[in-house]
């Protein structure tokens, strides 16, 4: 009940706000903050994911290049499928930093990025374990790390808006020590606007991943109601290194169907 009124809450506030972020976040990256669930088609777990991204900060220089900082905090949590309609929560993941957004001209052409100076920790919850006992050992998982995005949107036509990304992640301060210091990824997103209040999207990144390589992808529609802010209903796709840090050396392979708040 507690989770759900959060939601309320910050689903109301993003509604009645005018926030639009300077950069908006990249559909199919994992580790971007969604209000909304999926539900995994190959084994009985559920995602979901609680938090969203703010600009605190915009400004503009005299070239009309603008500039934004802000602030991401949220959660992406595991939870059972059992019977009954009941999902005991296994793990949860808590994501919280600062970012730097840019929206420069460069050699005649309008570059974005994003710099992000962020944490991540990891948590069981009793969801996964019987009788008091966890099903395996929880362990101490945090990384702290700097991550660098650039993206730029190219007009394909008056509809078609595709928007290709380069990103780098280094982890500066992490336990245990195993994790790649250095993730590098590429991918892109695709949008199609039937209209004001329809938009079809379809991205994809890859990377290297903390272990394994990682691929994740996203297709769907976005319905737009009040100003900007909206529903996403599609399909997610992810195979790599699992994204939850307390099985950060399992490998997922699984499909899901989902939806969540848009915002921005």
């Amino acid at each position: 009940m507690n989770k759900l009124i959060i939601i309320f809450f910050v689903c109301f506030q993003i509604a009645y706000s005018d926030n639009f972020l300077l950069f908006k976040p990249i559909s199919s990256y994992v580790f971007e903050p969604r209000i909304g669930s999926a539900y995994n088609l190959n084994d009985k777990n559920l995602r979901l994911d609680i938090g969203a991204s703010f600009d605190l900060i915009k400004f503009k220089d005299e070239y009309e290049n603008s500039f934004a900082i802000g602030a991401d905090f949220f959660t992406y949590t595991r939870l059972r499928s059992e019977n009954n309609f009941t999902f005991p929560v296994e793990t949860s993941d808590y994501f919280f930093g600062l970012n730097f957004s840019t929206d420069i001209n460069l050699f005649n052409t309008k570059i974005q990025s994003r710099l992000r100076v962020a944490h991540i920790s990891s948590h069981l919850i009793d969801g996964f374990s019987k009788d008091g006992v966890f099903f395996k050992m929880p362990f101490v998982y945090s990384r702290e790390f700097v991550e660098l995005f650039i993206t730029k949107y190219v007009e394909l036509s008056d509809r078609l808006v595709l928007r290709p990304h380069i990103g780098f992640t280094g982890v500066f301060s992490t336990a245990p020590d195993d994790i790649a210091p250095l993730i590098g990824r590429v991918g892109f997103d695709l949008n199609y606007n039937l209209n004001q209040h329809i938009e079809f999207l379809v991205g994809t990144s890859v990377s290297n991943g903390e272990i394994d390589a990682n691929i994740s992808t996203q297709i769907g529609v976005n319905l737009r109601f009040i100003q900007n802010t909206g529903l996403f209903i599609g399909y997610y796709n992810y195979y790599g290194s699992s994204i939850h840090g307390m099985f950060y050396k399992n490998r997922d392979n699984y499909s899901a169907i989902g939806f969540q708040i848009i915002y921005n």
